[in-house]
């Protein structure tokens, strides 16, 4: 009988435990649930409440400040909508979600070439996605080609960012490659430049440019060799490209083959006699060769087309110096100073005109 009633007992125990579990309330949503509900529904008002609660109370949560910048998004608050997106990406640059998000924003807004960096972080991280965002990638990559060709020379490092992120949302753009390649030239990022050169020539093994500055880059690497064969390769293409003789025979001339140099510089003024370089290259050919005079009045030449080009002035005084024109050479010295010259040429020409006296 004592059995019995223990095992009954344990039995009510057992039901009261379980009726007691169901006369509970349920466990109300986190702020973090509600706001994604809401949002879920449309109520941005809601939505917006809610997360910004969650962000008061944890401001590095990644997730919450995407979905607040998705409900101000919606909510037409655009502004507050970037600065969540762009504080999630401080948070967590590895989230491709948001990066594809801001770039669609800021180009909804007008803002395309804003948009192209965080499109390109986004595809980098989860490429798969850019298929959604095909219509903002598409403008942002042309935007961002637009800018960075104007910005190139005002802000190199500028441009650099903008091509990098282009060619990375639209890796066969032969042009943001070769503008890539450029801009790296004109930072001096020659190992850098030769990637993208490559990368053309990868994709259309007859492009001349491409060819032709993958030479200058390896011209300012001092490989002269690979340099030359560039130069010539790409002469194979386009035969009457003035600019290519002219590096040509710039590369010759540091070769010390001055009379290689001569033709081709004298070659690239019969195809483009307004080319200021090709005088330049030629002066300097001159100048080693002793012929003073027709040093004298190419460079003189180049001055009159290139009234900024430091270097012109730089071997017109050196010309006139061994001419024994002081007075001249002084007056081209002094114009070489103005035109903000390399540190170690300004050094040598303040020296020179010490010498030439006052």
């Amino acid at each position: 009988m004592w059995r019995r009633r223990s095992a009954l007992f344990f039995v009510v125990l057992a039901l009261a435990a379980v009726l007691t579990s169901c006369a509970r309330p349920p466990t109300p949503p986190t702020h973090f649930q509600a706001g994604q509900a809401a949002l879920d529904k449309g109520d941005t008002t809601t939505a917006i409440r809610e997360l910004e609660t969650v962000i008061g109370d944890d401001p590095k949560l990644v997730e919450a400040r995407i979905l607040l910048g998705r409900a101000y998004e919606q909510a037409g608050r655009r502004d507050d909508a970037i600065n969540q997106y762009r504080a999630a990406i401080q948070l967590q640059s590895q989230n491709a979600e948001v990066g594809y998000h801001l770039g669609k924003l800021l180009v909804d807004m007008g803002k395309p070439t804003d948009a192209v960096v965080p499109l390109a972080m986004g595809y980098k991280l989860d490429a798969s996605m850019a298929i959604s965002f095909t219509p903002e990638i598409s403008e942002a990559v042309k935007a961002g080609l637009a800018v960075s060709n104007e910005s190139m020379d005002k802000d190199p490092q500028q441009a650099a960012q903008l091509l990098e992120a282009v060619t990375t949302l639209d890796a066969h753009n032969i042009r943001a490659h070769l503008l890539l390649g450029n801009t790296y030239i004109n930072l001096g990022q020659s190992l850098a430049a030769i990637e993208q050169y490559q990368a053309i020539l990868a994709l259309e093994p007859k492009n001349a440019n491409a060819t032709t500055n993958l030479g200058a880059a390896y011209y300012q690497m001092g490989k002269l060799d690979e340099a030359i064969a560039q130069f010539q390769a790409a002469l194979l293409l386009t035969p009457d490209d003035a600019e290519t003789h002219y590096l040509l025979g710039a590369a010759f001339i540091q070769q010390n083959k001055i009379e290689d140099a001569q033709a081709e510089f004298q070659t690239a003024l019969q195809l483009k006699p307004s080319l200021a370089a090709g005088y330049v290259g030629l002066g300097n050919v001159q100048l080693l060769q002793q012929d003073l005079d027709g040093a004298i009045a190419s460079l003189t030449k180049a001055t009159q087309l290139a009234p900024d080009a430091p270097e012109a002035f730089y071997a017109l005084g050196k010309a006139l110096a061994q001419k024994g024109d002081r007075d001249a050479a002084k007056k081209a010295f002094q114009r070489f100073l103005v035109l903000n010259p390399p540190p170690n040429l300004r050094a040598e020409v303040e020296g020179i005109l010490q010498q030439l006296g006052p």
